[in-house]
């Protein structure tokens, strides 16, 4: 296709402007929902119809289908290369999702724990396995050992960008798949609660915000490891672009809450919440922009085609055999 890059005066940096603005507008009619009573807190589900609803909805699909077009579109993009310049910026939330994804790898062991403890072979008619998919222990387990394995692999990036010392990322290829794997088992663990698709809510807007995370970090591996890394630089801004909007419409409302709501509190300490605050979110949210933001300091490429793209896939893999 020719439509690929066909604006040349189109800047990739239009879709940071888009995302900015789609993020405000629907953080301020999520946070109106979350403290006028429209979602109950315990299951994350709306409690009445009301218009801000589907305005909310509306505004995420705009965004999220014109920030992937500008991306498209736009006639120069990055360099499909990790960012050469140090960045005490990105070095701090690096560190700060380093830390966000140790403390969920801890509560989702100890949940796994708990679920595995509470076993009973004489009345469960299933097996400790079953028992523990179903539960969605066995994927809070899978979760938590890649969460681990991320942190290490941001710990890497956050020495990288602070100039102690210069890593070559391409040969961490296997860890700079944890996270991926990460998310990919929070979708799973996330599929096993009751979820109402006429009040849905809070777990619709997680569960976007996982498959756009998925694919930020799936293509952040490829760039990081330099795996079949052609024209995908389009896809790292928008995917992660995107993904950064529903994580911020996800858990800063959360934040406020807990800030501001006493109830919220309460129910929180009480481990009552179906989508309680995951530090990880927020924390995705601040690196994926920042990295986003230092990537646009790398040399601007042109945006090939489809056609062009392909054509460069099939002579990199002949060179390869």
């Amino acid at each position: 296709m020719k439509i690929k890059g066909s604006i040349k005066n189109l800047k990739i940096d239009t879709a940071f402007i888009v995302a900015l603005a789609g993020t405000l507008a629907a953080l301020g009619i999520r946070i109106y929902q979350a403290f006028s009573g429209l979602i109950d807190f315990e299951t994350g589900f709306f409690t009445s119809e009301n218009a801000s609803v589907y305005v909310l909805y509306a505004i995420l699909a705009a965004t999220a289908v014109a920030v992937f077009g500008i991306s498209f579109l736009a006639g120069e993009i990055p360099q499909e290369k990790m960012p050469a310049k140090k960045s005490p910026v990105v070095t701090l939330f690096a560190g700060v999702f380093a830390i966000a994804l140790v403390i969920s790898a801890v509560e989702q062991f100890s949940l796994f724990s708990q679920a595995y403890a509470s076993f009973n072979p004489f009345l469960e008619e299933q097996t400790v396995m079953s028992y523990l998919m179903k539960s969605g222990a066995l994927p809070r387990l899978g979760e938590a050992v890649c969460a681990a394995l991320s942190a290490v692999y941001f710990i890497v990036v956050l020495i990288n960008y602070s100039g102690i010392k210069d890593f070559d990322m391409s040969r961490l290829k296997a860890l700079s798949l944890c996270p991926l794997f990460w998310a990919t088992f929070r979708v799973v663990q996330r599929f096993t609660r009751t979820i109402s698709f006429m009040n849905v809510s809070s777990l619709f807007l997680e569960l976007f915000m996982i498959a756009f995370m998925m694919m930020f970090f799936m293509y952040l591996a490829q760039m990081s490891s330099n795996v079949n890394a052609k024209a995908i630089s389009f896809k790292i801004f928008s995917y992660g672009l995107i993904g950064s909007m529903f994580a911020a419409v996800v858990s800063v409302p959360k934040v406020l809450l807990i800030v501001f709501n006493s109830s919220y509190r309460e129910l929180m300490s009480n481990d009552l919440l179906e989508c309680a605050f995951e530090p990880a979110d927020l924390a995705f949210c601040l690196f994926t922009a920042t990295f986003l933001m230092l990537c646009l300091s790398s040399p601007r490429i042109k945006n090939m085609t489809l056609k062009e793209t392909e054509k460069l896939i099939a002579v990199s893999s002949e060179e390869e055999k």
